[in-house]
């Protein structure tokens, strides 16, 4: 147990990273983002279930099976850091209650974090999350633009989006903002619009990805269709390697994207607001390590 580490930003302010364990509470998701590929393992199993073939399966652990593993994983190993590794753990409001108010009433000491969705977080579930020690929740935002993130079946009201990013920091956890650049309705106006959105926020961490058509994705499948260029090695599909190549966009080659988000991590990394909130939060320590993972640059072939 302890081989494994939790990742840098979850344990910000926090004396080490171990121990650390993850566990699943759900299985599959919902939604049809087109971009996603989460579902593609699920899908003969779905069919010999009877599923339509529009219709994703979204599985439950019980909530005492939860609670015991996590019990577990205090009691035996000592763990503290864990990650709920369900591609939406914030959804549905039974699950998500039975197992937080488990977590209390067990008096389990947790950091926590999980993903949501910005239209998934309830006002009821907020408080809950943070009595249970769930600091950190992780939100697909995506893109600026309405455009660009109906066009990738991710849409959602802005309003919206300030709403509930807004209440889950006054209760004390903290923010991860996810971004992709690249999606096919994207050019460098509506990419940058998305870079502002994210300084605007300022979210405690964030992750900015390039546009892939992962194989399993309804995007794979269009890419296929329109004859878009793709990886010839599984190197190509990650995120952060030397022969990365994300998709082109309608207006924009797969260099320029690559070039683009580059770029954007640095900007938002070393911003000064950013750096200033990561001091006042987490303290100086922590903008240290910022300013020394900012200072690397990845090499990269196609986004020279």
């Amino acid at each position: 147990m302890d081989r494994y580490r939790a990742h840098n930003w979850h344990c910000f302010g926090e004396p080490g990273r171990t121990p650390y364990a993850a566990l699943y509470t759900t299985l599959g998701c919902p939604y049809h983002c087109s971009f996603c590929c989460i579902q593609a393992p699920f899908k003969s199993g779905d069919h010999e279930a009877g599923y339509k073939a529009s219709v994703n399966s979204y599985r439950f652990w019980s909530p005492k099976r939860v609670l015991d593993e996590l019990t577990l994983l205090v009691e035996r190993y000592g763990v503290r850091h864990v990650k709920l590794a369900d591609e939406l753990f914030v959804l549905n409001a039974r699950h998500v209650n039975a197992v937080c108010d488990g977590i209390v009433e067990r008096g389990l000491d947790l950091n926590i974090w999980a993903y949501a969705r910005v239209d998934s977080v309830k006002d009821v579930m907020i408080d809950k999350l943070a009595r249970a020690g769930v600091r950190w929740l992780a939100f697909g935002i995506e893109a600026a633009s309405g455009k660009v993130r109906a066009d990738v079946d991710k849409d959602f009201a802005d309003e919206l989006l300030y709403d509930v990013l807004g209440k889950v920091r006054a209760a004390g956890i903290h923010v991860i903002g996810n971004y992709i650049f690249g999606l096919p309705e994207d050019d460098q106006a509506s990419m940058q619009k998305t870079l502002d959105l994210a300084l605007e926020l300022n979210c405690e961490f964030a992750n900015f990805y390039c546009t892939m058509a992962y194989p399993g994705s309804a995007l794979y499948e269009r890419a296929v269709a329109e004859g878009w260029a793709l990886p010839e090695t599984w190197g190509g599909y990650s995120q952060h390697s030397v022969d990365t190549l994300p998709l082109p966009t309608r207006h924009l080659s797969a260099g320029e994207v690559l070039r683009f988000r580059d770029q954007a991590f640095q900007t938002y990394f070393q911003s000064p607001d950013y750096l200033r909130a990561v001091e006042r939060r987490f303290g100086p320590a922590v903008r240290e390590e910022i300013r020394q993972m900012s200072a690397h640059r990845l090499e990269r072939r196609h986004g020279a």
